[in-house]
């Protein structure tokens, strides 16, 4: 009776050896597991501040582009409002350009128009086009007067405007 008392007493600690052992497995396959699963969300928070990066570096890119474009459209504005200034002066007519910020309008007192068959005419120009907004077929000074008024006007707005030359 005592070998079955001993038998039964290995076999007890026999068990609670092995589950023991178990327990310690099932410890060591669930810290794998946390491990696992902490380095894919590490490796995900990982790609999100790469993908928020990236797309932080595109958007500076996009502005940038954007902005040398509005500085090359404002030149492009700028060289074609000096050219008709040019082209103005050199035919003996009147110029004002008004600024106000990186807008430009161009005033100008137009002599003698032989399309149009007038004495003068007030032109006012701006990237949409050119309007004509007085003419005369008798008195030059009319037009001249009504320009002088328009430039003043303009600078009332804010704009800042060069002498009629």
């Amino acid at each position: 009776m005592n070998n079955i008392k001993i038998l039964m007493m290995i076999m007890g600690f026999v068990a609670i050896s092995a589950c023991s052992s178990n327990e310690k497995m099932d410890d060591a396959e669930s810290d794998a597991k946390a491990e696992a699963e902490m380095m894919k969300q590490e490796q995900a928070a990982a790609m999100n501040e790469e993908k928020a990066e990236a797309e932080a570096e595109m958007e500076a890119v996009a502005e940038e582009v954007v902005a040398e474009e509005v500085v090359e459209a404002a030149e492009a504005e700028v060289a074609m409002m000096n050219e008709s200034d040019a082209e103005a002066s050199a035919s003996g007519n009147l110029v004002s350009t008004c600024e106000n910020g990186e807008h430009v309008r161009i005033i100008s007192v137009v002599y003698d128009n032989p399309e149009t068959d007038t004495v003068c005419e007030v032109t006012y120009e701006k990237s949409t086009g050119i309007q004509t907004l007085w003419s005369a077929n008798n008195e030059r000074d009319y037009c001249l007067d009504k320009a002088i008024a328009f430039v003043e006007k303009q600078e009332g707005w804010g704009w800042t405007c060069s002498n009629l030359e």
